[in-house]
Formats: C-alpha cells, sequence, structure tokens
C-alpha cells in the first residue's frame, strides 16, 4: 500500500461514513498491526473489518494492485482464531454446519420452488447447481433455470435435497475450519456422482467453486459455468430462441463483484441481454470493473443491515439516473438487496424499477 488514498472513491463502506478505518487504506493498516502482533485483537477491530463487503472496487482503483480484499479475508481469519467472529456469523456458520445452509432453513425445503412437474434425471455429468439464497430466499430462479435447461433439451442433474452450501460464506467470515468442511462434503459428492462440468446460477457458488476450491487441489477436472457463460453457449449453438419484441424495455446489467471484478465475467451477461430482441440494454454510469458494488456480499448485510441497504439504494438511483426500466444481475444476493432498495425507491415516488436476475429475462423471452 503507498498510501495514496484511491482507493477512498470507490469503497462503498467508506462513501457511507467517511471514515478512515471503513476504507481499504485504513483497513491495510489495521490488518498489518493485526497480523504483525502490535494491535490485539477486540471486538472493536472486528467492527473494521466485518464491514466489508469485500467488494474489490478498491483493488480496481489501486495503482499498487494491493489485493485487499485477500488481506481482509486473512484478518478476518486471525480474529475467528481468537474468538472475535461477530455473533450473527456465528449463527450461519453454525446453520451451515447444522442444516447444509446458512439460514437456518430445513433441508426439505430446497426443493420448494421445483416446478411441481420437473424430475431430476437419476444420472448425467452436468450439474445444475442453484445454491443457498436461490433455493431458500428467491421465487423465481429456479423455475427460470430449469425451464431454459429444458427448453435447450441440456441433459442435466440437479442435487434436489441433496444439495449443500458451497461454503462461501465460512470463507468470507473467516471460518477455515468450516468452509473446508464444506469442500470435502461437496467434493466427495460431486465424485461420487460422476459430474464433470457444474452450472451454477450463484456468482459466489462460482466463484467458489471456481477459484477457491481449485486453492486447495479440489474440484480438478470439473469445469465450473456461471449460468451467464452458458448462456451465451446455448445462444449461440442456437438450442434456445427468442420471441419476437415489438415494444423494447431499457435494461441496466448491474455487474456482481463475485463474477466481475473478482472472475472478469463482463461480457457474457451483456451477449445475452443483447440477443434478446425485446430488450435494450443501457450502462450504468459505473460499471465492469468500476460497478459500484450492491451492498449484499461479504457478509455485510447480515451484519450491518442498515449500511447495506443504503448501499443498494444508491446503486438503484444511479439506474435511474440513466433511464433504466428494469436493472438484471447475475447473482440471487444482488437481486435481493436490489429489490429493497427498488421498493424504497417505489414508495418515496421517485421511480418504478423491476429488477430480475439473467435467467428471470431469459426464461420470460424465450420462443
Amino acid at each position: 500500500c503507498i498510501m495514496c488514498g484511491f482507493c477512498r472513491n470507490g469503497c462503498p463502506t467508506y462513501g457511507e461514513t467517511s471514515l478512515e478505518s471503513l476504507n481499504a487504506r485504513g483497513r491495510v493498516i489495521l490488518a498489518y498491526h493485526l497480523l504483525t502482533g502490535r494491535l490485539e485483537p477486540s471486538k472493536e477491530l472486528a467492527e473494521r473489518f466485518y464491514q466489508c463487503t469485500t467488494c474489490n472496487n478498491c483493488n480496481a482503483l489501486c495503482p499498487a494492485g494491493v489485493k485487499v480484499a485477500d488481506i481482509i479475508e486473512a484478518a478476518r481469519a486471525r480474529l475467528v482464531e481468537t474468538g472475535y467472529l461477530p455473533s450473527v456469523h456465528q449463527h450461519l456458520v453454525k446453520s451451515i454446519e447444522e442444516k447444509g445452509n446458512p439460514f437456518g432453513e430445513a433441508v426439505e425445503k430446497r426443493t420448494e420452488i421445483y416446478p411441481k412437474e420437473f424430475k431430476s434425471r437419476d444420472k448425467a455429468t452436468t450439474l445444475l447447481y442453484f445454491g443457498c439464497v436461490a433455493s431458500y430466499q428467491d421465487m423465481n430462479i429456479i423455475p427460470s433455470a430449469l425451464n431454459i435447461m429444458n427448453k435447450a433439451k441440456m441433459d442435466f442433474i440437479t442435487l434436489g435435497t441433496k444439495e449443500y452450501c458451497c461454503g462461501y460464506i465460512s470463507f468470507l467470515v473467516g471460518d477455515e475450519k468450516e468452509f473446508e468442511n464444506c469442500i470435502n462434503k461437496n467434493t466427495t459428492l460431486f465424485e461420487q456422482m460422476g459430474i464433470k462440468e457444474i452450472v451454477t446460477t450463484c456468482a459466489g457458488c462460482y466463484r467458489t467453486f471456481k477459484d477457491l476450491y481449485p486453492q486447495h487441489k479440489k474440484l480438478d477436472g470439473i469445469r465450473i459455468y456461471h449460468f451467464v457463460e452458458y448462456l451465451e453457449k446455448l445462444i449461440t449453438d442456437h438450442q434456445i430462441t427468442f420471441k419476437d419484441g415489438a415494444k423494447k424495455v431499457k435494461v441496466a446489467y448491474h455487474d456482481p463483484c463475485d463474477i466481475g471484478r473478482h472472475m472478469n465475467i463482463y461480457d457474457p451477461p451483456r451477449n445475452v441481454i443483447r440477443a434478446i430482441p425485446s430488450v435494450e440494454l443501457v450502462e450504468f454510469t459505473q460499471n465492469r470493473n468500476l460497478a459500484k458494488c450492491c451492498g449484499g456480499g461479504g457478509g455485510l448485510k447480515a451484519y450491518n443491515t442498515d449500511m447495506s441497504l443504503e448501499i443498494a439504494y444508491k446503486r438503484i438511483q444511479q439506474a435511474n439516473d440513466v433511464g433504466a426500466e428494469v436493472v438484471v444481475s447475475a447473482c440471487p444476493a444482488c437481486k435481493s438487496n436490489l429489490q429493497v432498495a427498488s421498493a424504497r425507491l417505489r414508495k418515496e415516488k421517485k421511480a418504478r424499477i423491476k429488477v430480475m436476475d439473467i435467467t428471470e429475462l431469459v426464461a420470460e423471452a424465450l420462443a
């Protein structure tokens, strides 16, 4: 860190508080002293590190290329070791251990949103993995994704009630032990089933399988796709087609941090949106690697819900500024946070903006 302070311009939590300790530069200084033993772990220190979305905007702006998210995660791991994991995150991690999801929901509820007519195959080499947020907190992503895959006549399998959390939230909050547990459970299951490729609708699950599991020498030989990549391929191969649209709807694509800045997926979702005749793609002023965070990542929403939703509100206002009628993302957590922000915008009678996942947008437009 060269102490230039450029990271201030992108940091969503600094934007809300103007506190140096809630900005990348401040957190890097604190992490240095924590990890070198010059600063003792404490509840007050934990407050600084857990009020971070790990959105990586700071890294996009950093002339020195400092990997701030990695530093935050290392500091959080040290705080967990010394007993300073916030209680709200303790509950999430304990729930994963006991229920296989961070929300304390029953395993049987994972398939409640599946269409009644859907029957998963007994065996296939392609796994459609939904993740916990889409399974328990969303009504439309799973039916939309299943509809698309069936229309394309793809040979795939879902895990249903066997699906287990990928462990991303455990990783984010610094609980390495529970993350290892998730890795071992999932990789053992995938190997037993003979899975050769995984397609996930969740940006966090994608990053976890594609980037984090291989660091533990797991998932070797299994191809990982985010659904936007798969959709682009289905469209290119003419396996799905769209209805003609008389009136075009203005759609702004919100780049999720996990597949955007962390995984560099920018063009596939835009190519998918442009392929839909009834849609006109409009861009946020700040997009791609400079896209503003929705506030829903890094465990912030659980730790400081009010700040998380304020960040989302600013993002939805930016969509209104560019004339968007619909905001589309490729992350269930982004969709959830932006929906709350959109409802507030509508309540304040400033605008009516619909928030959708890209799976919904595509499913509605299918011929």
